[in-house]
């Protein structure tokens, strides 16, 4: 369907007059719609516009319900609340519906279809923009549909007589739940499912035994898996009947091992999983053990020649700082329990499965269950590839015969993860190895279809819980009390009570500040498993971690969110990396360090579902080879030899959300509310004079800092903006200082990135630190030597005596208790990168610490945070009073403004002296600290050399003329990419290469461009040239931190309601000044030490007032 219309579009007046106030984000408009399906139109066949078509879509309903105060699981739900909230023209809600279908099957390479169809489908979008937007249909589009301009589309559902394997629909009312004397309760469920069209589903007691609960757990626009239900006789309606499940929110993957601890002798308690989240819990001796014995039975199924002592020494070495912690009384106790107790079952179970294939730890996920879980051992057999043995291992007390309730429910959400993934087929037993029984250590457990009822029916109520507080209703905590906890195990109770205590006796203004922070960690939760909440202008995240098994593979390579033919090469037993070829070359966006799952590629494609999935990290990438390290130890080499290619994805940290929610419980506690005064900004943090000496600095305003920062006794806050060696410098000196005296420092960074960039500078000035959390630092590796050597006590010595430890903010948040176990001091902290961490991540952490030192800089790019504007903002009266408006808002940035409303100007300051960009470059940015800034060396201000760049070739002209420039480029009104522009980028750096010869690196030069298509096009574009594609080419996100000699922007936009992303606006206050920042456009600039060169399309650039003031300070190259 090429028909070349770009020239036509050109020729089009466009109406560039957009409000320069920079009202963000910039909102979609009809005309940029029709430009994008003029695009979309262009392509090369009928599937392939009806695959783009969707996103069309998506955005267009995401706009329309950007406002709604809900989430909404996926563009069926979305669409439906909209046409039941406001009036649309029946025939345009029929089209849009078989539109929405036709282009989910065109996604799943399901829809056969021709040019016709592929028409239809344009001129029904066509429509659509000129209903919602009420702006004519270009005559070029006209045109272009006038063949099909009386056609519509047509679509018919299947009405299914016999039982109903699988439905996933979404529920459009959920009718009263009827309880009539002598018959079962029953509710109707009206549903809508793309197969079979709108329906309903009668829910009795008398076959449903939860009946009566799910009914209060469903709402309109949720989402819902109907597995096995019955037609009945009237038309369009269908029964629950005895083997029916239902499913709520299935992409929203719940973890088994999480489900099963909430059983007891007395069934499920729906309570018991968000206690279990929200109150800290200190693991104790008993799980340290459990550890421990799960790494004797992977050395023993690994080597069964080793022997116990070398085992127990290395799996101790595993978790050293435990080890450590509990002493080395403790560790001969525990070896002798094992010896006696475990040892022998262990090696009598790994001798029934010698030679056969185990894996150790494999992962499952169900999106049919809604269920994920993580096995301790699965044992297959070579000759029949259903057989699939489950071995869970249990190292504490065990029953007198069977197993207990929790353990058996663990095994019975693992069958239903390998009945999700093998099929029913699957055959083999299920056991639970008590590792201590002195009798049948191996117990059977066998599942029934009650039990994984059961099982379920509380993963519905779960779910349920969690959306609900996402919303902001919290009714359920009330619920958390004393009584509730009754038949529960003393343990469990603790956590119940403390809850009730901290919650109903905190303040209101404590209570508020919790359940806003609540709701906005379990939003972000929420997002990232499955989308939930997400902004509508981020499309990337529409599905979140269920993007996994919802996106075909086409949709992911577009997103460059996957490497879909990694070849095994290599295996290492003993660190447990896995080395790959890159069979199938392509653009991507993984780095070094990301976490992933990698999963084996079928024959027919991808079904990461079907398989056992690794996860682990990155921890080498280039072109041809990537290096990954399991977190699991594997065995085996057979293992990844076997299949010919594997695919890898991201993964999510699930921990890291939960992590933050536990700490806030924190802000309740009443032991610390005095912290919470001082964090709200209610009291003056307070200063006294230290006598202690201090290393003279470059200038006065670093010496002043370094030294209130010394000085401070609650907490100081240092602003760094680009260059000013807020690091390198200011970091290292306050280390080095406090080093030197009897406190004990911990230093933390968002990134591991930064960590390692603090310790390259801490080891640069011989000062001394324990890292944390990395396998391969020298002290790591000391402490594991001490492990191997049986010198406990010199391990927990050597931790006590240093003054330094230094971690990423989720490492160390896992290991304080263990570091305050072992006597080491919470004395202060510093935190750099401060001003990319929201509050609550940062918030658990500072709260043991008597002193606290941020480092930051509020003008630079914020924490990401994904969920729709819309949700970050709080109306709540008692928190804005406290200045927390809105709730993405950084502690960092908010104690700042806090400080200068109240004039404690000896809590804060602010480096004012640059040492990377030119004065030209930091001109541009300068209006953003009100002029503060100077350059630190005389050489930041020499003038421009124009013989720089000799000769009469283009470009040598063109970098002739200064520092700064700008090279305007023309229309195209392509998404996200722009051709002339990568071309450009390419040929000047090609140029650049060859005018600098040997000098030439990829210190250089790099390119910043605000999108992953225009990033991957200029990759295309430089081809096999290895030192080219050395080049960092990244976003202005990836790129903090980098800095480059010269920086080339290709900002690729064509419309104004692409500025919106192509910002990220913040307020800096100075004295009497409000300025606003563009916190993106600066950090792209600064990332220059010498030449900044930008490309854009110059019209839609001066819609926004920061590009005009950028574009009028720089020269223009016509």
């Amino acid at each position: 369907m090429h028909h070349h219309c770009l020239l036509m579009i050109d020729a089009q007046p466009i109406n560039m007059s957009v409000n320069k106030t920079n009202a963000s984000p910039h909102h979609l408009t009809g005309y940029a719609c029709y430009m994008r399906l003029l695009e979309i139109s262009d392509r090369p066949s009928p599937v392939e516009i009806i695959r783009q078509l969707r996103q069309l879509l998506e955005q267009l309903f995401r706009h329309l319900t950007r406002e709604e105060s809900r989430s909404f699981g996926n563009l069926f739900a979305r669409m439906q609340f909209y046409f039941d909230k406001y009036t649309v023209p029946t025939h345009l809600e029929e089209q849009l519906t078989i539109l929405r279908i036709l282009t989910y099957k065109a996604i799943n390479n399901h829809l056969r279809t021709d040019d016709e169809l592929a028409l239809i489908c344009i001129r029904t979008m066509a429509d659509t923009i000129c209903h919602f937007f009420e702006e004519p249909i270009p005559e070029i589009l006209e045109g272009l549909c006038s063949t099909v301009k009386e056609k519509t589309l047509s679509y018919a559902p299947q009405l299914s007589d016999e039982l109903v394997p699988q439905l996933k629909c979404l529920i459009t009312d959920v009718g009263i739940l009827q309880k009539k004397p002598g018959h079962a309760p029953y509710f109707m469920l009206s549903c809508r499912n793309d197969e079979i069209g709108q329906f309903q589903l009668m829910i009795s007691e008398s076959v449903y035994t939860h009946a009566t609960s799910l009914h209060t757990q469903l709402r309109t626009y949720d989402t819902i898996h109907i597995l096995y239900c019955s037609k009945s006789e009237a038309p369009q309606v269908y029964e629950a009947v005895s083997v029916t499940r239902i499913i709520l929110e299935p992409d929203l993957l719940i973890d088994i091992s999480d489900l099963a601890e909430c059983f007891g002798r007395h069934g499920a308690h729906k309570l018991l999983y968000l206690v279990r989240k929200l109150v800290p819990q200190t693991p104790g001796i008993a799980a340290f053990k459990g550890n421990v014995v799960n790494s004797l039975l992977d050395n023993v199924l690994r080597n069964p020649e080793m022997e116990l002592r070398q085992s127990f020494v290395e799996a101790v070495a595993d978790h050293v700082l435990q080890a450590a912690a509990y002493g080395r009384a403790e560790l001969n106790s525990m070896f002798a329990d094992i010896r006696s107790l475990h040892w022998p079952n262990l090696l009598q179970s790994a001798a029934e499965m010698h030679n056969r294939p185990v894996r150790i730890e494999p992962t499952f996920f169900s999106a049919n269950y809604g269920l994920q879980g993580r096995l301790d051992i699965l044992a297959e057999d070579e000759n029949d590839p259903l057989r699939k043995e489950i071995f869970e291992l249990k190292s504490g007390r065990s029953p007198e015969y069977g197993a207990w309730k929790n353990h058996e429910m663990q095994v019975v959400g693992y069958n239903l993860l390998l009945q999700s993934a093998f099929g029913d087929e699957r055959r083999g037993s299920s056991a639970i190895l008590y590792s201590a029984a002195a009798d049948t250590p191996l117990r059977n457990v066998s599942s029934s279809r009650q039990a994984e009822n059961e099982l379920l029916a509380l993963r519905n109520e779960i779910v349920s819980q969690l959306l609900r507080l996402a919303a902001g209703e919290y009714d359920i905590l009330d619920k958390i009390t004393e009584e509730a906890a009754e038949g529960l195990p003393a343990f469990n109770v603790v956590h119940f009570t403390a809850f009730y205590d901290v919650y109903h006796k905190a303040s209101p203004l404590l209570r508020t500040y919790y359940q806003q922070f609540l709701s906005f960690l379990l939003r972000e939760y929420l997002l990232a498993k499955c989308g939930m909440y997400s902004a509508a202008e981020r499309e990337e995240d529409a599905e979140g971690f269920a993007a996994l098994w919802l996106l075909h593979e086409q949709e992911k390579l577009e997103r460059f969110n996957i490497m879909p033919g990694l070849q095994f090469r290599h295996f290492d037993t003993d660190s447990s990396t896995v080395v790959f070829n890159v069979e199938i070359p392509v653009n991507h966006n993984f780095r070094p360090g990301d976490t992933a799952i990698i999963y084996p590629r079928s024959s027919d494609g991808l079904f990461p579902l079907r398989h056992q999935v690794l996860k682990g990290r990155i921890d080498d990438l280039a072109k041809d080879t990537l290096t990954f390290s399991l977190n699991n130890r594997q065995i085996g080499h057979d293992f990844f030899a076997q299949q010919q290619l594997w695919a890898i994805e991201h993964d999510i940290y699930e921990s890291n959300y939960w992590i933050a929610a536990t700490a806030l419980f924190h802000v309740l506690e009443p032991r610390l509310h005095d912290k919470m005064e001082l964090l709200l900004g209610r009291r003056a943090p307070k200063t006294r004079p230290l006598s202690i000496p201090v290393p003279k600095m470059f200038n006065d305003n670093q010496q002043g800092i370094l030294q209130a920062a010394l000085d401070a006794e609650d907490y100081y806050l240092i602003q760094g903006p680009p260059g000013t060696g807020k690091t390198s410098a200011l970091l290292t000196a306050l280390v080095g200082v406090l080093a030197n005296t009897e406190t004990q420092t911990i230093v933390v960074a968002f990134t591991n990135r930064a960590v390692e960039e603090i310790c390259r500078k801490l080891d640069t000035k011989g000062i001394a630190h324990l890292r944390m959390g990395s396998r391969r630092s020298a002290t790591e590796n000391r402490l594991r030597q001490y492990c191997m050597e049986g010198d406990i006590a010199g391990a927990a010595q050597f931790i006590l005596q240093q003054r330094v430890f230094v971690g990423t903010v989720a490492t160390m948040a896992t290991r304080l208790h263990l570091l305050q176990m072992l006597g080491v001091k919470t004395d202060i902290l510093i935190a750099d990168e401060a001003s990319q961490l929201t509050e609550p991540q940062l918030l658990g952490l500072l709260m043991p610490f008597r002193k606290f030192i941020l480092i930051g800089d509020q003008n630079q790019l914020p924490p990401v945070v994904a969920q729709d504007d819309f949700f970050c903002h709080t109306t709540q009266s008692l928190l804005n009073a406290e200045g927390i408006n809105d709730l993405r808002c950084t502690l960092f940035e908010r104690l700042i403004r806090r400080c200068k409303d109240n004039h404690w100007h000896y809590a804060w300051g602010m480096l004012n002296t640059h040492f990377r960009m030119h004065t030209d470059i930091a001109s541009l940015i300068n209006h953003y600290y009100a002029g503060q800034l100077s350059a630190g060396s005389a050489q930041q201000s020499f003038p421009y050399n124009m013989t720089e760049h000799p000769g009469n070739e283009n470009w040598a002209q063109i970098l002739s003329k200064g520092r700064t420039l700008f090279i305007p480029s023309p229309l195209e009104p392509t998404s996200k990419m722009n051709r002339t522009e990568a071309n450009r980028v390419v040929s000047l750096l090609h140029y650049l290469r060859n005018r600098y010869g040997h000098r030439f690196s990829k210190e250089t030069v790099g390119v910043v461009t605000p999108w992953r298509t225009q990033i991957s096009l200029i990759r295309e574009m430089i081809g096999n040239d290895e030192q080219l594609q050395a080049i960092n080419i990244d976003t202005a996100e990836r790129f903090q931190g980098a800095e480059n000699d010269i920086i080339i922007i290709s900002l690729a936009v064509y419309h104004p309601v692409q500025l919106g992303l192509l910002q990220n606006l913040g307020v800096f206050h100075w004295e009497q000044d409000r300025v606003e920042v563009d916190r993106k456009l600066l950090v792209t600039l600064s990332r220059a030490r010498h030449q900044v060169i930008i490309m854009g399309y110059e019209p839609v650039l001066r819609a926004s007032s920061h590009y005009e003031g950028l574009l009028n300070s720089i020269t223009s190259c016509v």
